[in-house]
């Protein structure tokens, strides 16, 4: 049986393989563990209580956001040109070069996993 984790608990899980923690914990208990911490809930979405102490991170990217509100969320862009942001409907774009330069980059794992969490959320919905 091949059972589907949310993805709160496979983030967990990545940064485990990343940060290359000696004991690694499995699925399950990473699971069991972030619902008994209340971390999550049983449906695998954040809690209050973890949003508020900085453990799980919100990407609510609306509409007219100023550039500042924009860098607040996703600092990763701070790192680049910050001329080659364009609001287009009201939402910050990158040009298509670079778009495929952070995917290249993304793939070889040349960032940490807060920028690789950022880019990811970012290039979801785009």
């Amino acid at each position: 049986m091949n059972i589907i984790y949310p993805p709160l608990v496979e983030e967990s899980i990545k940064f485990q393989l990343l940060e290359k923690k000696q004991s690694f914990i499995s699925k399950a208990d990473t699971y069991r563990f972030m619902v008994e911490n209340d971390i999550i809930t049983e449906n695998g979405e954040p809690t209050d209580f973890a949003i508020e102490k900085g453990w799980v991170k919100i990407f609510d990217e609306t509409e007219n956001l100023s550039l500042e509100n924009f860098l607040k969320i996703y600092p990763i862009f701070e790192k680049y040109d910050v001329g080659l942001l364009e609001k287009i409907d009201g939402y910050w774009e990158i040009p298509i070069d670079l778009k495929e330069k952070l995917l290249l980059e993304m793939a070889e794992d040349k960032f940490n996993y807060d920028e690789q969490v950022q880019l990811t959320e970012y290039l979801s919905s785009r």
